[in-house]
Protein backbone atom coordinates (compact mmCIF):
# COMPACT_ATOMS: atom_id res chain seq x y z
CA UNK A 1 0.00 0.00 0.00
CA UNK A 2 1.45 3.38 -1.00
CA UNK A 3 2.02 6.24 1.39
CA UNK A 4 0.45 9.65 1.37
CA UNK A 5 1.55 13.23 1.93
CA UNK A 6 -0.56 16.26 2.75
CA UNK A 7 0.63 19.40 1.00
CA UNK A 8 -0.21 22.88 2.26
CA UNK A 9 0.78 26.07 0.44
CA UNK A 10 0.48 29.45 2.13
CA UNK A 11 0.98 32.74 0.31
CA UNK A 12 2.05 35.59 2.58
CA UNK A 13 3.24 39.17 2.21
CA UNK A 14 5.83 40.98 4.35
CA UNK A 15 5.08 44.31 5.96
CA UNK A 16 8.48 45.74 5.02
CA UNK A 17 11.47 45.22 2.80
CA UNK A 18 13.90 42.50 3.93
CA UNK A 19 16.66 40.29 2.57
CA UNK A 20 16.89 36.49 2.62
CA UNK A 21 20.59 35.89 3.23
CA UNK A 22 20.73 32.18 4.09
CA UNK A 23 19.11 29.23 2.29
CA UNK A 24 15.46 30.14 1.68
CA UNK A 25 14.29 26.67 2.76
CA UNK A 26 15.71 27.41 6.21
CA UNK A 27 13.56 30.54 6.31
CA UNK A 28 10.52 28.48 5.30
CA UNK A 29 11.29 25.95 8.02
CA UNK A 30 11.57 28.70 10.64
CA UNK A 31 8.11 30.00 9.72
CA UNK A 32 6.72 26.45 9.98
CA UNK A 33 8.26 25.96 13.42
CA UNK A 34 6.83 29.28 14.63
CA UNK A 35 3.32 28.34 13.50
CA UNK A 36 3.45 24.80 14.97
CA UNK A 37 4.61 26.15 18.34
CA UNK A 38 1.17 27.72 18.65
CA UNK A 39 -0.09 24.14 18.99
CA UNK A 40 2.60 23.21 21.49
CA UNK A 41 4.65 21.31 18.91
CA UNK A 42 8.42 21.57 18.76
CA UNK A 43 11.22 19.47 17.27
CA UNK A 44 14.88 19.01 18.14
CA UNK A 45 17.57 19.69 15.53
CA UNK A 46 18.56 16.02 15.21
CA UNK A 47 15.03 14.66 15.61
CA UNK A 48 13.29 13.10 12.63
CA UNK A 49 10.73 15.50 11.19
CA UNK A 50 7.26 14.49 9.91
CA UNK A 51 7.30 17.24 7.27
CA UNK A 52 9.34 18.76 4.44
CA UNK A 53 9.63 22.47 3.68
CA UNK A 54 10.29 23.54 0.11
CA UNK A 55 12.42 26.61 -0.61
CA UNK A 56 10.25 29.71 -0.72
CA UNK A 57 8.97 31.24 -3.93
CA UNK A 58 9.06 35.01 -4.31
CA UNK A 59 6.62 36.27 -6.94
CA UNK A 60 6.33 32.68 -8.16
CA UNK A 61 10.10 32.18 -8.57
CA UNK A 62 12.06 29.72 -6.41
CA UNK A 63 14.48 31.69 -4.25
CA UNK A 64 17.90 30.02 -4.51
CA UNK A 65 19.84 31.84 -1.81
CA UNK A 66 22.68 31.38 0.66
CA UNK A 67 25.09 30.11 -2.02
CA UNK A 68 28.86 30.53 -1.58
CA UNK A 69 31.90 29.59 -3.60
CA UNK A 70 35.25 28.46 -2.26
CA UNK A 71 35.76 26.33 0.84
CA UNK A 72 34.20 26.20 4.28
CA UNK A 73 37.41 27.73 5.64
CA UNK A 74 37.46 30.47 2.98
CA UNK A 75 33.96 31.05 1.52
CA UNK A 76 33.12 33.76 -1.01
CA UNK A 77 29.53 34.95 -1.58
CA UNK A 78 28.08 33.97 -4.95
CA UNK A 79 27.52 37.22 -6.90
CA UNK A 80 23.93 36.29 -7.86
CA UNK A 81 22.71 33.48 -5.57
CA UNK A 82 23.86 34.62 -2.13
CA UNK A 83 20.82 36.70 -1.17
CA UNK A 84 17.36 37.74 -2.37
CA UNK A 85 15.73 41.08 -1.64
CA UNK A 86 12.00 41.00 -0.95
CA UNK A 87 9.94 44.17 -1.17
CA UNK A 88 7.16 45.09 1.22
CA UNK A 89 3.94 43.49 -0.04
CA UNK A 90 5.73 41.15 -2.45
CA UNK A 91 4.04 37.71 -2.39
CA UNK A 92 6.01 34.85 -0.85
CA UNK A 93 4.82 31.25 -1.17
CA UNK A 94 5.56 28.64 1.50
CA UNK A 95 4.89 24.98 0.62
CA UNK A 96 5.03 22.17 3.16
CA UNK A 97 4.53 18.42 2.82
CA UNK A 98 3.20 16.74 5.98
CA UNK A 99 3.35 13.04 6.76
CA UNK A 100 -0.03 13.05 8.52
CA UNK A 101 -3.40 14.67 7.96
CA UNK A 102 -3.57 15.64 11.65
CA UNK A 103 -0.33 17.63 11.52
CA UNK A 104 -1.40 19.35 8.31
CA UNK A 105 -4.72 20.22 9.95
CA UNK A 106 -2.99 21.67 13.01
CA UNK A 107 -0.82 23.88 10.80
CA UNK A 108 -3.84 25.09 8.81
CA UNK A 109 -5.85 25.83 11.94
CA UNK A 110 -2.96 27.62 13.65
CA UNK A 111 -2.21 29.92 10.71
CA UNK A 112 -5.86 30.69 9.89
CA UNK A 113 -6.76 31.48 13.50
CA UNK A 114 -3.84 33.91 13.68
CA UNK A 115 -2.95 34.81 10.07
CA UNK A 116 0.25 36.70 10.81
CA UNK A 117 3.71 35.42 11.68
CA UNK A 118 6.24 37.67 13.38
CA UNK A 119 9.80 37.02 12.21
CA UNK A 120 12.92 39.01 13.11
CA UNK A 121 13.14 40.40 9.56
CA UNK A 122 9.46 41.25 9.03
CA UNK A 123 5.85 40.48 9.82
CA UNK A 124 4.24 38.05 7.37
CA UNK A 125 0.50 38.22 6.70
CA UNK A 126 -1.47 35.37 5.17
CA UNK A 127 -3.23 36.15 1.88
CA UNK A 128 -4.21 32.67 0.62
CA UNK A 129 -4.04 29.03 1.63
CA UNK A 130 -4.48 25.78 -0.27
CA UNK A 131 -4.17 22.11 0.62
CA UNK A 132 -3.97 18.87 -1.32
CA UNK A 133 -3.63 15.16 -0.64
CA UNK A 134 -0.74 13.54 -2.55
CA UNK A 135 -0.57 9.77 -2.94
CA UNK A 136 2.89 8.30 -3.37
CA UNK A 137 3.28 5.92 -6.33
CA UNK A 138 2.81 2.23 -5.65
CA UNK A 139 5.08 -0.47 -7.10
CA UNK A 140 4.12 -1.32 -10.68
CA UNK A 141 5.74 -3.44 -13.40
CA UNK A 142 8.34 -1.83 -15.67
CA UNK A 143 9.90 -2.61 -19.02
CA UNK A 144 13.10 -4.37 -20.04
CA UNK A 145 15.00 -1.19 -19.24
CA UNK A 146 13.72 2.17 -18.00
CA UNK A 147 15.77 5.33 -18.59
CA UNK A 148 15.29 8.57 -16.63
CA UNK A 149 16.85 11.99 -16.47
CA UNK A 150 16.99 13.27 -12.90
CA UNK A 151 17.56 16.98 -12.37
CA UNK A 152 18.72 18.18 -8.96
CA UNK A 153 16.80 21.44 -8.64
CA UNK A 154 18.07 22.52 -5.24
CA UNK A 155 21.42 21.98 -3.50
CA UNK A 156 21.94 18.28 -2.78
CA UNK A 157 24.46 16.22 -0.82
CA UNK A 158 24.64 12.50 -0.15
CA UNK A 159 26.52 10.80 2.67
CA UNK A 160 28.53 7.57 2.56
CA UNK A 161 29.66 6.37 6.00
CA UNK A 162 30.10 9.95 7.21
CA UNK A 163 31.75 11.22 4.02
CA UNK A 164 30.19 13.73 1.63
CA UNK A 165 29.23 12.49 -1.83
CA UNK A 166 29.04 15.69 -3.87
CA UNK A 167 28.01 14.47 -7.30
CA UNK A 168 24.83 12.89 -8.74
CA UNK A 169 25.72 9.27 -8.00
CA UNK A 170 22.99 6.95 -9.35
CA UNK A 171 23.55 4.45 -6.52
CA UNK A 172 23.47 7.11 -3.76
CA UNK A 173 20.38 8.61 -5.40
CA UNK A 174 18.53 5.30 -5.41
CA UNK A 175 19.64 4.33 -1.88
CA UNK A 176 18.26 7.63 -0.61
CA UNK A 177 15.06 7.32 -2.65
CA UNK A 178 14.46 3.77 -1.40
CA UNK A 179 15.18 4.69 2.22
CA UNK A 180 12.75 7.62 2.06
CA UNK A 181 10.14 5.46 0.36
CA UNK A 182 10.40 2.93 3.17
CA UNK A 183 10.02 5.66 5.80
CA UNK A 184 6.92 7.06 4.06
CA UNK A 185 5.16 3.80 3.17
CA UNK A 186 6.52 1.11 5.49
CA UNK A 187 7.54 -1.03 2.50
CA UNK A 188 10.75 -2.98 3.17
CA UNK A 189 13.37 -2.15 0.52
CA UNK A 190 16.53 -3.62 2.12
CA UNK A 191 16.80 -6.39 -0.48
CA UNK A 192 16.41 -3.87 -3.29
CA UNK A 193 19.21 -1.69 -1.87
CA UNK A 194 21.50 -4.72 -1.64
CA UNK A 195 21.02 -5.44 -5.36
CA UNK A 196 21.53 -1.92 -6.75
CA UNK A 197 24.92 -2.70 -8.27
CA UNK A 198 23.15 -5.00 -10.74
CA UNK A 199 20.08 -2.90 -11.45
CA UNK A 200 21.14 0.77 -11.67
CA UNK A 201 23.76 2.52 -13.77
CA UNK A 202 24.55 5.95 -15.17
CA UNK A 203 24.04 6.60 -18.89
CA UNK A 204 26.50 9.14 -20.24
CA UNK A 205 28.50 11.72 -18.32
CA UNK A 206 27.39 13.27 -15.05
CA UNK A 207 26.74 17.03 -15.11
CA UNK A 208 27.05 18.99 -11.89
CA UNK A 209 28.45 22.02 -10.08
CA UNK A 210 29.62 22.16 -6.47
CA UNK A 211 29.30 25.02 -3.98
CA UNK A 212 28.47 25.78 -0.35
CA UNK A 213 25.04 26.52 1.15
CA UNK A 214 24.46 28.61 4.27
CA UNK A 215 21.63 26.69 5.95
CA UNK A 216 21.38 29.21 8.78
CA UNK A 217 23.47 30.66 11.58
CA UNK A 218 26.52 30.62 9.31
CA UNK A 219 26.52 26.82 8.94
CA UNK A 220 27.98 26.10 5.49
CA UNK A 221 27.15 22.75 3.87
CA UNK A 222 28.94 21.47 0.72
CA UNK A 223 26.44 20.53 -1.99
CA UNK A 224 25.87 20.25 -5.73
CA UNK A 225 23.24 20.81 -8.41
CA UNK A 226 23.14 19.13 -11.80
CA UNK A 227 21.66 16.12 -13.50
CA UNK A 228 22.19 12.44 -14.20
CA UNK A 229 20.68 10.08 -16.73
CA UNK A 230 20.25 6.64 -15.26
CA UNK A 231 19.03 3.27 -16.44
CA UNK A 232 17.03 0.81 -14.35
CA UNK A 233 17.51 -2.72 -15.66
CA UNK A 234 14.85 -5.41 -15.63
CA UNK A 235 14.72 -7.38 -12.40
CA UNK A 236 12.23 -8.46 -9.77
CA UNK A 237 13.12 -5.20 -7.98
CA UNK A 238 12.00 -2.98 -10.87
CA UNK A 239 8.54 -2.15 -9.42
CA UNK A 240 10.02 -0.83 -6.16
CA UNK A 241 12.82 1.02 -7.97
CA UNK A 242 10.29 2.82 -10.16
CA UNK A 243 8.01 3.69 -7.25
CA UNK A 244 10.87 5.03 -5.11
CA UNK A 245 12.35 7.09 -7.93
CA UNK A 246 9.01 8.67 -8.83
CA UNK A 247 8.27 9.34 -5.14
CA UNK A 248 11.56 11.22 -4.85
CA UNK A 249 9.93 14.20 -6.58
CA UNK A 250 7.82 14.66 -3.45
CA UNK A 251 10.12 13.23 -0.77
CA UNK A 252 13.45 14.61 -2.02
CA UNK A 253 16.82 12.89 -1.68
CA UNK A 254 20.04 13.27 0.29
CA UNK A 255 20.64 15.14 3.55
CA UNK A 256 18.58 17.98 5.04
CA UNK A 257 15.45 17.26 2.98
CA UNK A 258 13.40 18.87 5.75
CA UNK A 259 14.60 22.31 4.73
CA UNK A 260 14.25 21.80 1.00
CA UNK A 261 17.62 20.44 -0.04
CA UNK A 262 17.59 17.56 -2.52
CA UNK A 263 14.50 18.54 -4.51
CA UNK A 264 14.53 16.67 -7.84
CA UNK A 265 12.59 16.38 -11.07
CA UNK A 266 12.37 12.95 -12.70
CA UNK A 267 11.77 12.69 -16.44
CA UNK A 268 11.29 9.37 -18.23
CA UNK A 269 13.21 9.13 -21.48
CA UNK A 270 12.62 6.97 -24.52
CA UNK A 271 15.22 4.22 -24.62
CA UNK A 272 16.04 4.92 -28.27
CA UNK A 273 17.11 8.48 -27.40
CA UNK A 274 19.81 7.08 -25.16
CA UNK A 275 21.08 4.77 -27.92
CA UNK A 276 21.17 7.65 -30.37
CA UNK A 277 18.71 6.05 -32.74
Amino acid sequence: MGGRLYTVSAEMVPDKHFVITAWSGSFALRVLYDVLRRRGLSYGRREGKPFIAEPVRVNGEVAITGIYRGTVANPAPHPVLCWREVAAGEPISFTYHFASADLARQFVEAITEEPAVEEPACKLSLTSLSAAQRDLPEPAPGGRMEVFRVRFLTPTAFMFYGRDVLYPSPVRLMISALKNYTAATGVDTKRVVAGLAKTVEAVGALRFKRFLVDIGEGRLVPAFVGEVTLALHASEDMPLLLAALKAAELLGVGISRTLGLGRVRVEKLEEKRERGE
